[in-house]
């Protein structure tokens, strides 16, 4: 386990390139990793990235004025609360993120492969191997660790560390450390040359976006369809 988180932080992509070589016992597989972080991560929601409410299904996303209607035809039908149904959404929506986490290994792990198309050496496993070991990263110490660091930062000091630092900047942040992160790890774990690593780095951390949004449009319809 801690050989694992070690080398997660300190080598990004060597928990990939022993996968990859065949030298799996030493470490936790990819999906254990991948669990655990998003077990912890919903123990500590420190940032709501998953927790996707329903307010910001019908409101806040690039598709939500196809499902807005769906939902208010329901209620019109039905005659049911909205305050009550929300509520029942939402503790329903939280149960399904856990398990739907996975779209998301899955959705980059194919992307993956595209953007190594050419390569035949490598496997499909390999790549939802990087995919799932990321995403243990990315959940860990992105979505928990700093968010919960920089808030203590925040509370201790008195000049208002977090008014300096607004969403937007934040964001870019995370981005630029995605972006380092996945250059690391595609030259470590699949042995690509600087460019290569480069170009394929920032498409992967620009194509988190698109991921998060087909995430939540199925975590939206698994969620409707559970408690209607």
């Amino acid at each position: 386990f801690f050989k694992t988180i070690k080398l997660s932080i300190t080598k990004p992509g060597e928990l990939t390139r022993s996968f990859v070589a065949g030298i799996r016992k030493k470490y936790l597989s990819p999906l254990q990793l991948f669990f655990f972080a998003n077990l912890i991560y919903f123990i500590f929601p420190v940032i709501s990235t998953f927790n996707t409410t329903l307010d910001v299904q019908m409101y806040q996303l690039p598709y939500s004025s196809s499902v807005r209607p769906v939902v208010e035809r329901y209620l019109e039908i039905t005659q049911d609360d909205p305050d009550v149904f929300k509520v029942e959404y939402e503790r329903a929506s939280n149960a399904n993120g856990k398990l739907l986490l996975i779209v998301l290994v899955v959705l980059q792990g194919l992307f993956l492969k595209l953007l190594f198309l050419r390569n035949k050496k490598l496997y499909l496993i390999d790549f939802f191997a990087g995919s799932a070991y990321f995403y243990g990263f990315y959940t860990l110490f992105i979505l928990v660790l700093f968010p919960t660091l920089f808030n203590w930062f925040s509370s201790l000091f008195s000049f208002g560390l977090a008014s300096s630092i607004n969403e937007l900047s934040l964001s870019i942040i995370f981005m630029l450390i995605i972006i380092g992160y996945m250059f690391t790890m595609l030259k470590r774990a699949y042995e690509t040359s600087n460019k290569g690593a480069l170009w394929r780095g920032i498409l992967l951390g620009i194509f988190i976006i698109p991921s998060f949004i087909i995430y939540r449009y199925i975590l939206f319809w698994v969620t409707f369809w559970t408690v209607t």
